[in-house]
């Protein structure tokens, strides 16, 4: 069983969470493609892409959350197990310790469904 500290820190960002969500239902799940000046900056000098990635300056023309997507967030949920990540078919799918996440999952997909009838019923 994963320890709390890391089921809490691959929910801790909203596009891990929701990419967790979507492999409940949607298995395997199809990343879009880095391309254009996205794909220079992931292929540019690890230093330089580093220092991209941690600072709030944007390059016009890079899909800055695609980018963190492919470098950050992928490669986090694949280190837990929760995920099996094949970068060159840019395909995800759940991974070996999925199912010790998918309690939690559950949790998120019932409050959102509460939510949404919330929302409906004002």
């Amino acid at each position: 069983m994963i320890d709390n500290d890391g089921s809490f820190d691959a929910l801790a960002d909203s596009r891990r969470r929701q990419l967790l969500v979507e492999l409940v239902t949607h298995n395997p799940y199809h990343v879009p493609e880095l391309s254009g000046k996205s794909q220079e900056i992931a292929n540019a000098d690890e230093n330089l892409f580093q220092q991209h990635l941690s600072s709030s300056r944007t390059v016009p023309g890079v899909d800055e959350e695609l980018l963190r997507l492919h470098h950050v967030h992928l490669p986090k949920l694949a280190d837990y197990g929760f995920i099996e990540w094949d970068r060159d078919a840019h395909v995800v799918t759940k991974g070996p310790r999925f199912d010790e996440m998918r309690p939690l999952l559950e949790l998120l997909i019932d409050q959102q469904k509460e939510e949404t009838v919330v929302l409906l019923r004002e």
